[in-house]
């Protein structure tokens, strides 16, 4: 029960931060995919060392609580480029 708890808050926390991620809360399991270019994902990794699948895949549950903001401010960087 504490497993899911934490997705679906992490999952909650992600879409409430911005309107282009709302879609994340509708997904379910620990995994969540981001509409995100091979070449976006590179720039995540190289610019703000968060790492995920080529193709936007990401463990929700490897997020830390205290760094949700983090992950969201480079994700929507990403996508804004």
């Amino acid at each position: 029960d504490g497993m899911r708890e934490r997705i679906v808050s992490l999952r909650s926390r992600l879409a409430a931060a911005h309107p282009d991620l709302a879609f994340i809360a509708t997904q379910n399991g620990m995994f969540s995919m981001l509409p995100l270019t091979p070449a976006q994902v590179l720039k995540l990794r190289e610019d703000h060392a968060i790492y995920m699948a080529d193709n936007g895949r990401f463990n929700i549950l490897g997020l830390a609580d205290d760094a949700v903001d983090r992950f969201v401010a480079a994700v929507l960087e990403v996508i804004g480029e």
